[in-house]
């Protein structure tokens, strides 16, 4: 079932009780540690592999392991909509992920696919503001997730692996508006020069 956007409803056909509730409320009910399955080191060596966690020593990337909430979204749940209050970042563990935004009719337009190792909604941990877009799940995947407050915790418990993701995230945003400087000036050479006066 779609909703007043054209987006699919959360997770499922129709609206849960559990869609009813407010983000944060809705992503309390789905807290739970890294998957239990996972072996300590096959989840730390995951981590390593991530460039959020670049040169993050083991008993750092250990601490943020115990941090990290585990969710699963299965095929076409929205795990944020644009607009809507964040306060977590996400890294695909398994899965893919499409990012859209809405143009100025309210058009949903694909802007990228992330799969495994990539990770989104890094700005709300940054500042605080609105979703800058909707994320809804392609292919069925497990995410962690992490709040400012892990951060903040990160930040009085471990300062030096603090500084590190923040760098982490700082160049990752870089990369991203590098990209899409690309993007807008090539749309820009599109449009047809106008005649000077």
């Amino acid at each position: 079932m779609l909703d007043g956007n054209g987006l699919p409803e959360r997770g499922s056909p129709g609206p849960t009780d559990e869609d009813r509730l407010c983000p944060a409320t809705r992503n309390m009910l789905r807290w739970s540690t890294m998957s239990a399955s996972d072996p300590p080191a096959a989840r730390v060596d995951f981590l390593q592999s991530v460039s959020l966690f670049g040169g993050l020593e083991t008993d750092s990337l250990a601490r943020i392991q115990g941090m990290l909430v585990e969710e699963r979204f299965p095929l076409g749940a929205v795990i944020c909509r644009e607009g809507e209050p964040g306060r977590a970042m996400y890294l695909l563990h398994t899965g893919e992920v499409e990012v859209r935004r809405a143009n100025s009719t309210g058009e949903q337009i694909p802007l990228v696919r992330l799969g495994a190792g990539e990770f989104f909604g890094e700005m709300t941990l940054i500042e605080i503001q609105p979703r800058s877009a909707t994320v809804i799940v392609t292919e069925p995947a497990i995410l962690y997730s992490m709040t400012n407050l892990h951060l903040y915790q990160l930040y009085r418990e471990d300062l030096n692996a603090y500084i590190l993701v923040l760098q982490n995230i700082s160049r990752q945003l870089s990369r991203r508006l590098r990209k899409a400087d690309g993007r807008i000036c090539e749309l820009l050479s599109l449009v047809p020069a106008q005649p000077k006066e």
